[in-house]
């Protein structure tokens, strides 16, 4: 099992402008490179469902709950099954990854944990880059 937490805070960014661009669902492929394509469609006020191609050759089929200051992608089967959780609290956002993939890719587990840890880092970044210029113009 792959299980981590990114935290990033943004001060003096607010919450609601983090919120902003994380909760634009069709967004995520900008910010999260390791998402090539996501095909999902609305089918409730808080809820999409569809799949997610991977850039490395591979999907899964999702469905992504938004909650308040909290946008949920679930894994539900293919490659990855579990979870990640991106929160935005008053100062920070946090991204916790729980996921597991097929046995026969066991082996790699670590390296693609630190590849997935890695990219989370990054997409915190771009997300709060957003935001800082959103609220800025």
């Amino acid at each position: 099992m792959i299980e981590f937490l990114v935290v990033r805070s943004f001060k003096p960014l607010r919450r609601e402008t983090v919120w902003e661009v994380i909760r634009e669902v069709n967004s995520m492929p900008q910010y999260w490179k390791g998402i090539r394509e996501l095909n999902v469609r609305q089918v409730s006020d808080r809820t999409y469902e569809g799949a997610v191609r991977f850039a490395f050759p591979s999907s899964s089929d999702v469905r992504i709950d938004l909650g308040e200051f909290s946008l949920t992608m679930n894994f539900l089967k293919g490659i990855l099954k579990g979870m990640n959780r991106i929160e935005v609290s008053s100062t920070e956002v946090t991204s916790h990854w729980k996921v597991e993939m097929p046995l026969y890719m066991k082996p790699f587990e670590k390296r693609n944990e630190e590849h997935f840890r890695s990219g989370t880092e990054h997409a915190l970044d771009r997300i709060l880059e957003e935001a800082k210029r959103r609220s800025q113009g």
